[in-house]
């Protein structure tokens, strides 16, 4: 098993960034080879499922296992080998530190990069 964890800071309100987070279909505004994201109900709760297409023309899910509004939310894959939590600490008013973790079967992991992509996006 695999583990890999980043942190960014980025300049909006913890409230702005879960919610740009959660979201769909903003994943494919920042994650590469993500080019639409759906999710099987909206509010979001655990047991919902985003369906990720990937610019391959494959799909796969990933379901919500935890979630705590402004706070976190975890998913991992249908078969279980993968696992990912958000975790959103605000720094002050308008400032939040975004923690990305992943374990389990990472075949590609998340680079600074990538988050800084997120931190680019959610900033303009």
């Amino acid at each position: 098993m695999k583990n890999n964890k980043l942190t960014v800071q980025i300049t909006k309100p913890v409230t702005d960034v879960f919610a740009f987070c959660i979201t769909p279909p903003k994943a494919k505004l920042w994650v590469p080879n993500i080019v639409d994201e759906k999710t099987s109900e909206w509010p979001v709760k655990i047991g919902t499922v985003y369906t990720e297409y990937k610019d391959d023309k494959t799909s796969f899910n990933i379901i919500v296992t935890d979630y705590k509004e402004n706070d976190y939310i975890e998913w991992k894959t249908e078969d279980g080998n993968y696992h990912v939590r958000y975790t959103f600490t605000p720094i002050n008013q308008n400032t939040t530190q975004l923690e990305y973790v992943e374990s389990g079967d990472v075949d590609k992991p998340f680079t600074q990069e990538i988050l800084e992509k997120l931190k680019q996006v959610i900033e303009n």
